[in-house]
């Protein structure tokens, strides 16, 4: 057979085995389309030049609330797991990179056996006892050229970047959960202060109206309610004091902290003037600044460089193999000329026919890269309406701040009236205190709210990433 024949067969199987089958490939949904939608719904513009920062909980202004953080970073079991996942992935990296150059490899033996006297050695090898030493360097080396191997290392690159917007995203969650919990524990400590001052007045009514009972002015009646109103607010009082117990609780279990830890946490000192920066650029700070939109995007990509690794499965591909040895009965004569064994070989693989392997292998990777994509597309626009809502709710909570305020004014108001009456004589002092406990009740309500807001604040501080950048977005932007 010729040159010419060879290189027509050698052609006709390529064109035979590089039939890749069509694929539909799910599409990532446009960024156009979700800022367009997000203007749609609510207005996101915004003059301020200040971004997110990722350690931004130290806006609150409490070194005690900045240490907690930074230890629980530090020290978390649950992130320790994930960075330790992350190193493995980047072992993986440099696994599949070893394969780009040629695998060299030692062996050596030495085998003492005795040979059959009616086999294929003739006498004095037959029937003969002998040591065979057998010292070999052995070279093996796969071409790549359908770059199968560099698609396994970007989609090993890929799922590394992945592993690492895990752990941002774990830290944002871990940061967020603990700010959530300590600030509440700050309202907490705020209601308790009031809650003791209503417990003083419920007891500075029960002694007058009990002195009023012994007058004779009033019956037992009055005397059961104002009883029964110290009962609450006392029961208040415990109450918050088992609930706050609870949550030093939940920021120990949060930080990886032992139960002892709760004994050396203070009563928080929160800025209570702090408000979330808002980007300038909402959208463009979702789509690069949230670590689980990073988390599926690098997962897709990393799927998309699966797909191509499988279509090489396609095209034929060419292996060397090389070995460098000796083999001798007589330890003397191992490294003579006469004992050296050399060997090299050409492999060619040609997929044929494989009844559907190589097709249905493609087709899965499709099926999983399409999965990866509608799993980015899902997190995109979850964070677009948690953005969207986080803002809706941070107007109306605003507004209901307001129409409080009037309450509030129209209860300090009652009180003066009341505290002039009992300076004049006018009245004696139960209306005074009543007047004074609606408006205690009332800034007990005011702190709620505040709560509420300073709440639904860290939730927007995660729905807009938590300082989280991707360095490769940005990479890509510039």
């Amino acid at each position: 057979m010729n040159t010419k024949t060879l290189l027509i067969v050698f052609l006709s199987l390529l064109l035979l085995t590089g039939c890749i089958p069509k694929i539909d490939k799910a599409a990532v949904i446009s960024k156009k389309v979700v800022n367009s939608d997000v203007e749609k719904s609510i207005d996101v513009s915004n003059d301020n030049e200040t971004q997110l920062v990722s350690d931004w909980w130290k806006g609150y202004g409490d070194l005690q609330l900045n240490r907690i953080i930074s230890e629980a970073l530090t020290n978390s079991p649950s992130l320790k797991s994930i960075e330790a996942r992350y190193a493995q992935a980047n072992t993986i990296i440099e696994s599949v990179q070893s394969r780009n150059l040629p695998h060299i490899s030692t062996n050596a033996s030495v085998v003492r056996q005795r040979f059959s006297e009616n086999h294929i050695f003739p006498p004095p090898l037959g029937g003969g006892t002998y040591t065979q030493y057998q010292p070999s360097l052995m070279l093996d080396y796969d071409f790549d050229f359908w770059n199968a191997r560099e698609s396994r290392i970007l989609a090993a690159k890929n799922s590394a970047l992945s592993q690492k917007a895990t752990i941002e995203a774990s830290q944002i969650a871990l940061s967020s959960a603990i700010c959530e919990t300590y600030l509440s524990w700050n309202f907490d400590e705020q209601k308790l202060v009031a809650l003791s001052v209503l417990e003083k007045m419920a007891t500075e009514e029960l002694h007058i109206v009990e002195k009023q009972q012994r007058l004779g002015l009033i019956d037992g009646m009055a005397i059961n309610d104002k009883k029964s109103s110290l009962s609450h607010v006392t029961q208040q009082l415990t109450q918050l004091k088992r609930v706050i117990e609870g949550k030093k609780e939940s920021i120990c279990v949060l930080g990886g902290f032992l139960p002892s830890y709760a004994a050396t946490m203070k009563a928080p000192h929160i800025d209570d003037a702090f408000n979330v920066p808002l980007p300038k650029e909402i959208m463009l700070n979702l789509v690069a600044h949230r670590a689980d939109v990073a988390i599926a995007k690098y997962t897709a990509l990393s799927k998309s460089n699966t797909i191509e690794e499988t279509k090489a499965q396609f095209y034929p591909n060419i292996s060397l193999s090389g070995l460098i040895g000796f083999t001798s009965f007589s330890w003397t004569k191992l490294i003579d000329h006469s004992s050296y064994t050399p060997s090299a070989g050409i492999a060619l693989s040609l997929p044929l026919l494989d009844w559907g392997e190589r097709k249905a292998n493609l087709q899965n990777s499709v099926s999983d890269y399409n999965s990866s994509v509608y799993e980015y597309n899902r997190v995109v626009i979850k964070a677009a309406n948690e953005v969207v809502v986080l803002l809706k709710e941070l107007k109306l909570i605003e507004s209901q701040r307001l129409f409080h305020e009037d309450d509030i004014n129209a209860k300090k108001s009652n009180e003066l009236i009341t505290r002039k009456r009992l300076l004049l004589g006018l009245s004696n002092k139960l209306p005074y205190l009543t007047a004074r406990k609606n408006l205690l009740e009332s800034e007990i309500e005011t702190l709620s709210l505040n709560e509420t807001k300073s709440l639904i604040q860290i939730d927007l501080i995660k729905a807009l990433g938590g300082g989280y950048t991707d360095n490769e977005e940005t990479n890509e932007r510039q």
